[in-house]
């Protein structure tokens, strides 16, 4: 192969050098050397010195000397000729002796015009690549070497310098890349509602959640499921907050029959304040002696079945006999439904029972909170038991926000008081009574009392007519239809 010498080339197509005979010679690496001040002898015993950069001169099997290749090294072959004629003469000034070294190839006494020809001179574009002459016209990518000693016979790889910028720009971009996705990304706070702030925005203004709208649902003594879910029930007689709100208000009372052992069941509904401008609208059972009517401001309406609109389309009334039952037991009997469609988008929907009322509240959380039997409506169902919600509203509805006409008498039947007595442990009766003293009127009388501790103790027990049923006597019974 040829060895570069000061980033001079040799014609890579070459790939070492000829002699006369168009033989291919390789130079062996590191053969007597290539630095300054090295030489190579012929098979003939000739020898060279190079001056400036290293030379290679084969004068055949004669005994001569040459000295000077040229300041950047060259390549001269001789066969023929001999002493010193292989000196100057043997391939002319313009051949082997240029500034960057060249190649020359002569069979005769003397190179003359031959030996000018057959030799290749190298021009510098720089130090890196090179032009090999215009018998070749191409470029070359070549390896520099740099000067390690008088007659080391070694090169010294000088490496490319490398520049890693390129590679540093990516890896920044890459990263600012990644912190804007994560600050895209990354919630604003701990709400509940995740709001998302952008890197590239200064400002994204908070998004208020759709209003969710639920339902509360009540059926037979009275058992609930609150707009959170829970399923607290109401035993005892008395008027209680259904819906407690500064411009909405609903109540119901809550009234022990001899069918569920004294236990009580929905029998009457009332639906007033300021949302409806001082209208009030109560819904009873369908039997006489629990009421029998639907009535507003105080006057029976819709004796049968029709639609009415109240303070001037303000809400509507519409009675049926078409809805879903919430209790599906109840289906074997005539169904007789109002449908009110009230303002701030309440739907109550009250099915009327012969001695008893179930119904269902369809409605979005309102402004300014609310509570009552069916809960809070904070999407927390562990807030909504009968201890928690008569410690935030009171056990009952002051008589001063009554909406009904009057209060109705507390009923504590035989079966209510065992099962306070038998299945309510000593520290939660203690507990109940403590609460209901501060949860009812100073003027409350015993048997409200009573029926307030009884909610203390069986409100969370949804099976508490079971109870009362194997507390029952033969006449109780009797009376329940029991045989």
């Amino acid at each position: 192969m040829y060895a570069p010498v000061n980033t001079a080339s040799l014609n890579t197509s070459r790939q070492g050098w000829v002699d006369a005979n168009g033989h291919m010679h390789t130079i062996p690496a590191g053969s007597g050397g290539y630095s300054s001040g090295a030489g190579w002898a012929g098979s003939g015993g000739g020898s060279f010195g190079s001056s400036a950069g290293a030379g290679l001169l084969n004068c055949g099997a004669i005994n001569g000397s040459y000295t000077g290749a040229g300041q950047g090294g060259g390549l001269l072959l001789m066969n023929g000729g001999g002493g010193d004629g292989c000196s100057d003469q043997a391939c002319g000034t313009a051949a082997c002796a240029g500034p960057l070294g060249g190649f020359c190839v002569s069979a005769g006494e003397g190179c003359g015009l031959g030996g000018e020809v057959g030799c290749t001179q190298t021009t510098s574009v720089g130090g890196r690549l090179h032009d090999v002459g215009h018998t070749n016209g191409d470029w070359v990518e070549v390896v520099a070497y740099r000067y390690v000693g008088s007659g080391a016979g070694n090169l010294a790889f000088v490496a490319k310098a490398r520049t890693y910028w390129g590679c540093c720009l990516t890896v920044i971009a890459l990263m600012l890349l990644g912190i804007a996705v994560l600050a895209f990304m990354w919630p604003s706070g701990t709400s509940s509602t995740t709001t998302f702030y952008y890197a590239f925005r200064t400002q994204t203004p908070a998004t208020t959640p759709l209003p969710v709208r639920r339902t509360c649902t009540f059926w037979g003594d009275p058992h609930i499921i609150t707009f959170d879910g829970a399923r607290p029930s109401f035993y005892g007689d008395g008027e209680y907050w259904i819906v407690k709100n500064d411009e909405v208000k609903i109540q119901g009372r809550y009234v022990g029959t001899p069918w569920t052992y004294g236990l009580a069941a929905t029998q009457k509904v009332a639906v007033g304040g300021p949302f409806l401008d001082g209208h009030l609208i109560e819904v009873e059972p369908m039997e006489h002696d629990y009421g029998g009517h639907i009535l507003v401001d105080r006057e029976p309406v819709l004796i049968h079945f029709g639609q009415i609109t109240v303070g001037n389309g303000l809400a509507s009334i519409r009675y049926d006999s078409t809805g879903v039952l919430p209790d599906s037991a109840a289906g074997r009997w005539q169904k007789h439904i109002v449908h009110m469609s009230l303002p701030k988008g309440i739907e109550l929907t009250v099915f009327r029972w012969a001695n008893y009322l179930d119904l269902t509240i369809e409605m979005e959380p309102l402004a300014g909170g609310q509570d009552g039997s069916c809960g809070n409506f904070n999407r927390d169902a562990s807030d909504d038991t009968d201890q928690a919600i008569f410690s935030r509203i009171g056990a009952r509805v002051d008589p001063m926000e009554l909406l009904f006409t009057r209060q109705t008498e507390v009923v504590f039947t035989q079966e209510e008081e065992d099962m306070l007595r038998l299945q309510c442990s000593a520290d939660n009766l203690v507990k109940g009574e403590r609460a209901c003293r501060q949860e009812l009127p100073s003027t409350a009388p015993v048997k409200e009392m009573n029926a307030c501790v009884f909610d203390e103790c069986f409100g969370m027990n949804a099976h508490a007519l079971r109870t009362a049923k194997t507390l029952a006597s033969p006449a109780d019974r009797a009376a329940a239809g029991e045989r």
